[in-house]
């Protein structure tokens, strides 16, 4: 009994002749290398915005450039043809200032559409599905900045930040395609570590980028629980760090403030790191 051929397109959703043909997907170390190069070169000659390796500004159009060039080089297009089958091309990109813990996000919505074409009262319905890659621009602009040391994405060390970028995107489309092709994805898995290796022969699922916390330490000195103080509408208060994102929440004792499981009222405060002087 013959499988199905992957080089075929199949209908709406995910299904196992999807599964084929992204596991049909194969490429060796030194082709992967030489592909993503190429896409590397790509970007710097196309896009307005990444003039160079550690480039300082960013736009939702250089990650749609992005998305075209991979799904043409290592996809062989069928990324946007299941898209295209799902009626969810173009997708969504998006640069996100608040992830801060995940380099990355992808997103799959689905939502019943009700079947309108066999008269009223009718109850069935199919799903229609959205998809969104966003990337943090708080981690991509934190490292290689003041922390000087290796960062790896996709247990592969990275040398600028456009080589960052494309780490985290072949670990977002890989979240796209399990989408996809099996309606969800786990980047814990063994699915998705199988499919990451042949297709872009990453090492692991981790990214080891610069965090808010270390960007903090290293280029203000500064940790949560530390004792600071800071200027706010021309009052000097002083308080603590409690949690440190693009910006330092500092928690300040006063009677007005909400009650805390220590038993003390805090008034929250969130301040720039440049702000914050640092109490012995």
């Amino acid at each position: 009994m013959e499988g199905p051929d992957p080089s075929e397109p199949t209908g709406p959703g995910p299904s196992p002749q999807r599964q084929a043909r992204l596991f049909a997907l194969l490429y060796s170390a030194e082709e992967v290398q030489h592909r993503s190069r190429q896409i590397y070169d790509e970007m710097l000659a196309r896009s307005p915005n990444l003039q160079t390796g550690n480039f300082t500004r960013i736009g939702p159009d250089d990650l749609e450039r992005l998305f075209a060039a991979y799904d043409r080089e290592f996809f062989r297009g069928r990324l946007s043809e299941m898209l295209l089958e799902d009626r969810a091309l173009p997708m969504d990109f998006r640069l996100s200032g608040r992830l801060v813990r995940a380099a990355g996000m992808t997103t799959r919505l689905t939502r019943p559409v009700r079947n309108l074409g066999q008269g009223k009262g009718n109850r069935n319905s199919e799903l229609e599905y959205e998809y969104e890659i966003s990337v943090s621009t708080t981690l991509l602009f934190g490292t290689f900045r003041d922390v000087e040391r290796a960062v790896s994405v996709g247990g592969l060390e990275v040398h600028d930040r456009l080589e960052a970028l494309q780490r985290i995107f072949e670990h977002e489309l890989l979240h796209l395609a399990e989408f996809l092709g099996w309606g969800k994805s786990n980047c814990r898995a063994a699915n998705f570590r199988a499919l990451s290796r042949r297709i872009f022969a990453h090492e692991a699922a981790y990214h080891d980028l610069v965090t808010p916390r270390e960007q903090a330490v290293v280029a203000h000195g500064i940790t949560v629980g530390d004792r600071v103080t800071f200027e706010h509408e021309g009052i000097r208060r002083v308080g603590r760090v409690n949690r440190i994102t693009r910006r330092a929440s500092i928690l300040v004792e006063s009677p007005d403030g909400r009650l805390f499981s220590d038993g003390k009222r805090y008034l929250t405060f969130y301040v720039p790191l440049p702000m914050l002087q640092k109490l012995t």
